[in-house]
């Protein structure tokens, strides 16, 4: 894996925590407490992991504006 490759892992991340926070919820509304924690752990572990990529490729790579189109 190069840092190239890391903005498709922040998506991923991303992805798997937004994943974890709806099973959370989930699980909360339903009572199931220790199920919860579990999901809310693991959506917590997930955005740790993505902030870590991200800072990590900006720090490569700098700002990366929007390319503008007319």
């Amino acid at each position: 894996m190069t840092w190239t490759d890391l903005p498709t892992l922040n998506a991923i991340l991303n992805t798997l925590s937004f994943v974890f926070l709806l099973k959370g919820y989930s699980e909360i509304r339903q009572k199931r407490k220790t199920a919860h924690r579990k999901w809310m752990l693991s959506a917590l572990l997930t955005s740790i992991l993505f902030l870590i990529s991200y800072v990590i490729y900006h720090a490569k790579v700098g700002s990366v504006p929007f390319p503008y189109y007319d």
